[in-house]
């Protein structure tokens, strides 16, 4: 193994400041090529070896700083317009933690005027609806019972269960029709109505840790490991439930 240090990566000498995309391109293009030469697999044996791979490492650094820097410059002003424009439109329509925009704060007012008066409106045409089932059901048995009783000689008998036969289909199609009206504010635009939303409330905690030990454990697992590492970082190494293994990285 026999590395080159690459100057062009190190700042000073008589090199021009590596500011700009073209310098900083060269600079990390050849240290490239010169990894790809050098850096062939074979193992490192000796001390020689190891400072110049350590050189060329420090060189590669040196040369990320400096595209770094060079894009931190480049971007600015671009990144500066952008903020810019994001603060006037956020102004707007922002709706995130730190800003709720004028036209979201009037859609969510809207949104609250409207909640009561539709949630009132769902009470009364399930109301509807629950009367409406009930008539049916009624119509049907005595339908039913008036078929079972006719006398099939007696013409009378026969048109008065016929007739109710017909009421008590007519009074299903009410109910069904009932059962599926929506409370909806209308108007232009799209109709506003009531969704139904799936909640889930804590209310036994520990069935709610089976339930995660048992169907959602590598999940679980991989926030309590974070939680370790987390806690490690901080400095504190007694954890219970972890071994602290002290591991040589770079």
């Amino acid at each position: 193994m026999n590395v080159a240090v690459n100057e062009r990566a190190v700042m000073g000498g008589n090199f021009p400041p590596m500011t700009t995309f073209e310098a900083v391109k060269i600079n990390i293009t050849d240290l490239f090529e010169e990894a790809r030469q050098w850096l062939d697999g074979t193992p490192i044996t000796t001390q020689e070896q190891a400072d110049a791979v350590n050189t060329l490492k420090d060189s590669i650094k040196k040369a990320t700083k400096a595209a770094d820097e060079a894009y931190a410059i480049e971007v600015k002003p671009h990144q500066d317009t952008v903020k810019e424009i994001q603060a006037r439109y956020n102004e707007l329509t922002g709706n995130n933690k730190s800003v709720t925009g004028l036209a979201i704060k009037a859609e969510q007012a809207c949104n609250a005027a409207l909640k009561p008066y539709l949630i009132e409106l769902d009470r009364q045409q399930q109301e509807a609806a629950r009367i409406a089932r009930e008539e049916a059901d009624r119509l049907q048995r005595e339908a039913m019972e008036a078929m079972r009783k006719r006398d099939a000689a007696n013409l009378e008998e026969r048109e008065a269960a016929e007739r109710l036969v017909t009421q008590a289909k007519a009074a299903e199609t009410v109910a069904s029709k009932a059962e599926t009206v929506k409370a909806h504010a209308r108007g232009e635009g799209r109709a506003t109505g009531l969704r139904t939303v799936p909640k889930a409330v804590l209310s036994d905690k520990k069935l709610a840790a089976s339930w995660v030990w048992v169907d959602r454990q590598d999940e679980l697992m991989a926030f309590i490991q974070d939680l370790a590492d987390k806690t490690l970082r901080g400095g504190n190494r007694n954890i219970p439930g972890f071994t602290i293994v002290d591991e040589k990285v770079i």
